[in-house]
């Protein structure tokens, strides 16, 4: 078989190319397969494989014959014209009944041509069909042997081949597709071993073929239309306008823009409802508006880049032009790199009011509106492959490619799940170009050698699916470690210094190979991305980021690993914690010495191997519900021999008595923190780093914990104005409660809710499932840190929460989102756009109002993020700068200088250093803009901006200052 080759033939006619193949196979030429010799039906198709194709085999159940539109052209042996003067090709079409419809039928009879005429071929004969008809498919029932039939049409005389069929099938339909108007159909036998029993026609309805014709006109069209536009772009490219988008891109290229306002859009615009928009004229331009609809959210969507010659993996920015007229809330979907991130204004809550399976945590503050246009920026790379606007959930099909362009989406919540929102505004939607992004790398100076530095970071939940998919057509790259080159630029533009990868989800394997530990009985891992960590860890240290790996782990879940044994067991049952089956499938017991050298082994595994290729901060562990407090025989014969002088215990006895059960609490929480320092420890004298650190975030939930009670609080500056919305919830919900900030700080809720379990309902354990954070015990531990939870304002107004969780090490602060998982829901409750999850935060320099409130009350050394999608920040100017003043600031204890500033909402930090003078941290607390402050330092020294090493004026200690809203400046005191 070694010198058989495949052959390509083209027939043209004047309106058609078809494809003809024993295979059915149709692509816009014809295929022609060469002479085999012999009827080989089953290593052909391995031929074939071998030769890097798929096609569909001739071998295989015959295709569907008849389609829509379609019926069976009546033939009969008298339609037969016999070119030859011998023969019988009536034979042809003898056994039509035999044939079936569709066929799938054995006929018998064959056109034969005596042995005495072998040297007379080829032979032709032709049907008269009686008038034209519009064909679309012939069948040839192929019996045996091996030859070429050529098919023509036209008339006696005039014929014109169209395809040409090779008889490789054995006793088989064969599909012929023919899409052809014609009176006269022709067959021509080549050679003897072209046998076939019987043929069958299909024609197209007179409605169905006007439909494929207007089709054919449409796609010429098309095509005419994308020639136009590309020999349109490739003029502009050089001459794209530049616009000035601001002091911290300057002017770029500008690619694309949609005028929303337009009420006869120049471009398709989509949008759910129908014609659920409309155009209205706000702050004086005309802008469009999606108001709120009751029961269902709502979206509008355009296309950006069509025929613009975008390039994959190229560097681009997103803006949308906003009116902040009125409290507004609203999402961005950019399917260019498949980020969702929402925004809102004003006292709107943002993330959903009544989720469907969380509780969000609602906060509501009267933010100022600017009473402006504002602009939502997004810098991103672009992808090798869109979604065509719904996102799928992991691989599905990407069809768009760069030339497509990508979908844009404005998003909205239903009305009742952001009460105050007066709808998504949209003015202008534009597309730039970034030429040279390394000139957008975010610039700061980090402390001097020897100083504590501090770290920011994030972890993403539903995004990897991204890269996922074997199939390129499912997968957003080519090359999935692009995307962590395009997360790299992220980091390098926002100023963030520590990148972070979950390695475990739920406890599952992600993108690590668990072959050194013992394989797939140990971990199961996906062999198509195995070696993606150790490149990930490569990529990050080239470009100087520490690393920072995350855990969820729930015990090695191969088939002879730990997790799957579920050694932890309830205390007043047997089965499982909680009714979520897929969490409670594995879990593992912190006081057994078996999960101690199990995580201790994953730590060998994905950080020791790799010590050498980055530098690793240390590791982050948050269980998900899946390291819970046991109470099985074995947990509680160690609780006896190491707390109980010896003394067994029975679960009965733990449930009657709460001395003792107290007793068994604080032995266990002793013992999760002896396992992170073992954990810290063996980091550190593996070589990994000498100062690894362990974060460990007790808290399982996408949004963080909810306040102690039952009640669905809504934390408001503005209780009245909340009455009448809370008391009326959609559905079967309850009536919300109004709470203030005030509320919170002065009985201590959110520290309580940080410390407290989840409640119990149904006979479930959720808080032995969920231990909480048990902070004091860290108080005077170094190296090992719990994280402190935060999203709303009000979980970082309160010092005395950071004071609970600081340790000799600092403070590690880690930012939940909720995920708004499946809001973008219709009346019917399916979803509009696909799998929906959206990261919202505030609009303009209020996106940072929590971290400004954190540095002024807590000061925290470690910042991270748990973010639901693929992370990105919609207003950077205000992020980068803020990032840059945090990591320019010593990780060092700190103090606040009360007398500093006479503006209560003006916080000074001041952290001093035993060589390299005092650093000062200065945060705006407040709503609005502060000018002309007058901040007092020590009269002597010199004053820098710790971000830049510019010089600062302050004669004689007085520092006149303007800040906006929730910044933060860095600066460096350094005396004589």
């Amino acid at each position: 078989m070694s010198d058989k080759k495949l052959h390509v033939t083209e027939h043209c006619h004047t309106d058609h190319q078809t494809t003809v193949s024993a295979f059915g196979f149709r692509t816009s030429f014809g295929i022609r397969i060469s002479d085999f010799g012999v009827k080989v039906p089953l290593l052909l198709p391995l031929l074939l494989l071998s030769l890097g194709h798929c096609l569909p085999c001739a071998n295989a159940a015959p295709a569907p014959a008849r389609s829509p539109g379609e019926t069976r052209v009546p033939l009969n042996p008298k339609m037969v014209v016999n070119e030859a003067t011998h023969g019988n090709p009536e034979a042809l079409v003898d056994e039509q009944e035999i044939a079936n419809d569709p066929p799938t039928g054995a006929p018998q009879t064959i056109w034969q041509v005596g042995a005495q005429f072998k040297n007379e071929y080829p032979v032709s004969a032709y049907l008269d069909l009686g008038h034209a008809r519009h064909l679309s498919t012939l069948w040839l029932y192929d019996l045996f042997n091996v030859g070429f039939i050529d098919i023509s049409i036209g008339e006696p005389g005039k014929w014109q081949k169209v395809a040409t069929y090779e008889t490789v099938a054995f006793k088989k339909w064969a599909q012929v597709p023919l899409e052809v108007t014609t009176r006269y159909v022709r067959f021509t036998r080549q050679t003897g071993g072209a046998q076939v029993g019987e043929a069958v026609l299909y024609e197209y309805s007179p409605e169905t073929f006007q439909a494929l014709q207007a089709s054919k006109v449409a796609a010429a069209k098309a095509k005419a239309e994308r020639e136009t536009a590309l020999a349109a772009a490739q003029k502009e490219v050089a001459n794209r306008p530049l616009v000035d988008c601001g002091p911290l891109f300057g002017s770029l290229p500008l690619v694309d823009e949609v005028d929303c306002a337009q009420t006869a859009p120049t471009r398709t615009l989509v949008e759910s409802p129908a014609n659920a928009s409309k155009v209205e004229r706000l702050l004086g331009t005309p802008c469009r508006v999606l108001p709120p609809v009751p029961g269902e959210a709502a979206y509008f969507s355009y296309r950006l880049g069509r025929y613009k010659l975008l390039t994959p993996g190229k560097a681009y920015l997103l803006t949308v032009e906003y009116p902040e007229d009125a409290p507004r809330s609203m999402m961005v979907l950019n399917s260019g790199n498949e980020t969702c991130r929402g925004f809102h204004t004003g006292p709107t809550v943002g993330d959903a009011l009544y989720p469907k399976y969380v509780n969000n945590n609602s906060e509501s503050l009267r933010v100022p509106l600017s009473g402006r246009y504002e602009t939502w920026k997004m810098l991103f790379n672009l992808h090798d492959r869109f979604p065509d606007r719904s996102f799928p959930r992991g691989k599905g099909v990407r069809s768009l490619m760069p030339e497509d362009g990508f979908d844009v989406t404005i998003v909205q919540f239903s009305a009742e799940n952001d009460p105050p929102s007066h709808g998504a505004a949209v003015r202008r939607i534009r597309l730039f170009e970034v030429p040279d992004p390394a000139r957008l790398q975010a610039r700061y100076t980090a402390p001097p050698a020897g100083l504590p530095r501090r770290h920011i970071f994030w972890r993403e939940e539903m995004a990897d699916g991204v890269i996922d998919a074997t199939k390129e057509e499912e997968r957003g790259l080519k090359n999935p470690l692009d995307w962590y080159r395009y997360k790299a630029e992220v980091m390098q533009f926002l100023a963030i210094n520590t990148y972070t990868k979950d390695l475990l989800e739920f406890g599952a394997c992600q993108h690590w190979d668990s072959t050194p530990g013992g394989g797939n009985e140990w971990v199961y891992f996906n062999n198509a991305h195995k070696n993606l960590w150790s490149d990930i860890v490569k990529l990050m240290g080239e470009r100087g980021f520490s690393v920072l790996p995350y855990y969820e782990y729930s015990g090695s879940k191969g088939s002879k690993g730990l997790g799957p044994q579920r050694r932890a067991k309830p205390l007043t049952r047997n089965d499982a914690y909680t009714h979520i089956k897929w969490i409670e499938s594995a879990n593992a017991d912190l006081t057994d010495p078996d999960t101690r050298a199990d995580f201790q082994k994953m730590l060998d595994v994905t950080m020791v191997r790799f010590k050498d290729s980055a530098q690793f901060l240390g590791a982050w562990m948050r269980p998900r519900s899946q390291l819970p407090i046991g109470f099985g025989d074995a947990t509680r014969q160690r609780f006896a021999t190491e707390a109980n002088h010896g003394k067994a215990v029975t679960r009965e006895e733990l449930q009657a008595s709460k001395p003792l059960l107290d007793a068994y609490y604080d032995w266990w929480y002793g013992k999760r923190r002896e396992f992170l320092l073992a954990m810290r420890d063996h980091l550190r004298q593996s070589g990994v780093n000498s100062n690894a650190f362990m974060l460990y975030t007790t808290d399982a939930s996408e949004p963080g914990v909810s306040l102690p009670s039952w009640d669905r609080h809504l934390v408001t500056d503005n209780p009245a104005g909340w009455l009448e919305w809370l008391k009326q919830p959609p559905g079967k919900e309850k009536p919300g409660k109004a709470i203030t900030p005030e509320d919170v700080y002065a009985q201590n809720l959110y520290l309580q809710a940080m410390q407290t379990g989840p409640l119990r309902w149904g006979g479930w354990e959720p808080d032995h499932g969920n231990p909480p954070a048990d902070p004091k015990r860290y108080q005077n531990t170094e190296g090992v840190l719990l994280t402190h939870a935060f999203n709303r304002s009000y979980t970082v107004g309160d010092a005395r929460t950071f004071d609970a969780f600081r340790t000799l090490s600092g403070l590690a602060l880690v930012r939940h989102y909720t995920l708004n998982e499946n809001m973008a829901f219709d009346r019917e409750d399916h979803e509009k756009l696909g799998y929906f999850a959206a990261d919202i935060e505030r609009a303009g320099p209020y996106c940072l109002l929590a971290e400004a409130r954190a540095m002024a009350n807590g000061d925290p050394r470690f910042l991270g993020y748990l973010v639901g999608r693929t992370f990105n920040r919609g207003f950077p100017e205000y992020v980068r700068a803020f990032n840059t003043a945090f990591l320019s600031l010593p990780a060092l204890p700190s103090s606040r200088l009360k007398d500093a500033c006479a503006d209560a909402e003006i916080t000074v930090r001041s952290i001093p250093t035993p060589q390299h003078g005092t650093y000062l941290a200065i945060v705006n607390t407040g709503f609005a803009e502060k000018s002309n402050l007058t901040i007092r330092l020590p009269p002597n020294g010199r004053l820098t901006d710790a971000v830049t090493g510019d010089t600062v004026s302050a004669p004689n200690g007085i520092l006149k200052l303007s800040l906006y809203p929730c910044q933060l400046r860095a600066l460096r005191l350094q005396t004589p």
